[in-house]
């Protein structure tokens, strides 16, 4: 092999250095990558260990209703039971409280896993007061009945309002 001339030594020792340098700049894009994958890696695993820390108060939030709900069962009956006993306690209070049935509509059950609900569309006239009264008469936590649309209008009469509800008794099927 023949000795290399001075120039060529230098172009040589160029092209090498210039070859050690991409190697290791291409190395170091390597490194970077991987370094922004594990940060990427880490920052969903800290996402997700916050979602679960947040279930487990959401959990623990709760423990006082689910306590409540289990010491205050829903009632158990089918959905004729619980259609006559929406029926037979809005008709009672409403008499009770000297309110005047106008329109009375009974919806189809809704049966789901927890819950199932039947429905009561209701139009009602009579004094303000009794009205209020039998809002509060109807719709208390432990009877497991809530009121789901509301909408209240004065009548012609003084003192009086028209009121068209929604009458939502939850029950569970036996």
């Amino acid at each position: 092999m023949r000795k290399l001339a001075p120039s060529e030594k230098t172009l040589f020792l160029a092209l090498c250095g210039a070859l050690f340098l991409a190697l290791n700049l291409w190395s170091f894009k390597i490194y970077l990558n991987a370094l922004q994958g594990v940060q990427l890696k880490i920052t969903n695993a800290k996402a997700k260990i916050a979602e679960e820390h947040s279930i487990l108060n959401i959990a623990d939030t709760l423990k006082p209703a689910s306590t409540w709900i289990s010491q205050h069962p829903l009632p158990i009956w089918n959905a004729d039971q619980a259609s006559s006993e929406l029926l037979k306690q809005e008709r009672s209070q409403a008499e009770k409280e000297d309110l005047k049935i106008i329109e009375e509509n009974l919806l189809p059950p809704h049966f789901s896993e927890n819950a199932s609900s039947v429905i009561v569309q209701t139009k009602l006239s009579g004094p303000f007061t009794g009205v209020v009264k039998f809002l509060f008469a109807l719709q208390y936590p432990t009877a497991w009945r809530v009121i789901d649309k509301f909408t209240m209008k004065s009548d012609t009469e003084a003192n009086k309002v028209v009121v068209d509800l929604e009458i939502k008794q939850f029950f569970k099927q036996p």
